[in-house]
């Protein structure tokens, strides 16, 4: 089949894709994250319902400390990471092997894997600012 006939073809689910998004049972939520009272330059932030009935999860990158995402309604978990390279490794014990990133999350874990964050997401777009601490 043709690219151009490939694409056409999706444009029929895209658009059923695009009408269950806005059904109401979604919004957007913007926020700010800031660590140790700085704004996080990137990372990532995921939205988890806590209800799983509830919706899907949600999730979008920070830059700059500021993120927008389209969530559902209700009690959201919320998982902040933010990885930075903290050395190199050899990818292979071999002389000639090529090296690999060592990374780390640079933002603790009661704020990611451990999430002690939630949010109440109500109809009508919503800001939020999550305020973490390195220790």
């Amino acid at each position: 089949m043709p690219r151009l006939a490939r694409l056409l073809s999706l444009l029929p689910a895209l658009a059923l894709w695009a009408a269950g998004c806005s059904d109401g049972s979604t919004t957007t939520l913007t926020g700010t994250v800031t660590l140790d009272g700085q704004p996080l330059k990137e990372g990532t932030v995921r939205l988890v319902p806590t209800d799983p009935s509830k919706g899907g999860t949600a999730g979008a990158p920070i830059k700059d400390g500021k993120f927008t995402a389209e969530v559902p309604l209700g009690e959201l978990r919320v998982e902040i990471s933010a990885p930075k390279v903290v050395g190199k490794r050899k990818a292979y014990d071999t002389p000639d092997s090529p090296t690999v990133d060592i990374v780390e999350d640079l933002i603790p874990a009661r704020y990611n894997v451990n999430s002690e964050l939630k949010v109440t997401v109500k109809k009508g777009g919503q800001k939020e600012t999550f305020a973490l601490l390195s220790k």
